[in-house]
């Protein structure tokens, strides 16, 4: 992608060349624009409906301790999900509609996401790998050429540290007993694949596309890969079949399974989508807008 002439300010990246900083989505080359949008909005739904799996798990946690972390971690990610959707207005999206006017299949959540969590196993899994996989998409875009960008996900990522630090600790706490590793291989095996494929493919031109235009920092392989060195360690304890030590530290021993993937949504194309009763009015807020009279 050759970048427009531009007023944009420059600035200097590795090896001293210069770098076209975008100040507005507006200024971005077409396909670079519309693979951020799909992008941010694919984070920004998976956000909120994640949100909506922490908080079914305030009440029923293990422990007291755990129901105040998934209290916590659930606001996080309605904060961040309304931060995205509030960007995707200048990607020609509405984010009034965005929030409260769609239904199960428009969304582009994980699909690990579109069924309710009935265990803390599974809720683990999420935690530990999915909301991991978020965060190292997100921090790729901590230098993005995209100034809007660069310093909004700086105020995202502060407050994610901590969710993995109660994803190592509870998986760590499983793992110490064979009733709680037999529990959690499972959910971890299923969350594992598809957190694998999440990333896209080396294949996908629009993904690839925004790692040469410098809006995020690393192309989908490089992503993965950062993602399995990070949560390897941890899944090694409770199901050590899905990753293997190498000369550079970890990798996965599975491949990523690209069968009935959609790149541009980042879901597999027969998933329904999240389940309209359980979950998807509450993503919405149906309730809270009827009591406003909307």
């Amino acid at each position: 992608m050759t970048p427009p002439e531009t007023e944009t300010e420059t600035a200097s990246g590795e090896g001293g060349e210069t770098r076209t900083l975008y100040g507005s989505p507006e200024e971005l080359p077409e396909p670079a624009r519309e693979a951020l949008g799909d992008l941010l909005l694919v984070l920004a739904d998976t956000k909120r409906v994640l949100g909506i799996h922490y908080a079914d798990w305030i009440l029923g946690s293990p422990t007291l301790e755990a129901g105040i972390a998934c209290s916590a971690m659930a606001q996080d990610e309605w904060g961040h999900g309304r931060i995205l959707y509030a960007m995707l207005d200048d990607f020609g999206m509405d984010p009034e509609r965005l929030e409260h006017e769609r239904g199960p299949s428009e969304y582009r959540s994980s699909e690990l996401l579109d069924e309710p969590t009935d265990s803390w196993p599974e809720l683990l899994a999420l935690n530990l790998l999915l909301d991991t996989a978020l965060s190292v998409q997100i921090e790729a875009m901590r230098e993005s050429r995209l100034e809007p960008l660069h310093h909004k996900v700086s105020k995202i990522l502060d407050e994610e540290r901590y969710h993995f630090e109660h994803a190592r600790g509870w998986t760590a706490r499983m793992a110490s007993t064979d009733r709680g590793r037999e529990a959690t291989g499972e959910p971890f095996r299923e969350a594992w694949r598809a957190c694998l494929r999440w990333f896209g493919s080396e294949e996908d031109e629009l993904a690839s596309g925004l790692a040469a235009e410098g809006i995020v920092d690393a192309a989908p392989g490089e992503l993965r890969r950062r993602w399995v060195m990070r949560v390897a360690p941890s899944v090694a304890e409770v199901e050590p079949h899905l990753v293997q030590e190498t000369e550079d530290g970890w990798g996965s021993a599975v491949d990523p399974d690209w069968e009935g993937w959609e790149p541009r949504t980042r879901r597999l194309r027969d998933a329904p989508g999240p389940d309209d009763e359980a979950i998807l009015s509450r993503v919405r807020g149906d309730r809270n807008r009827s009591l406003l009279g909307e």
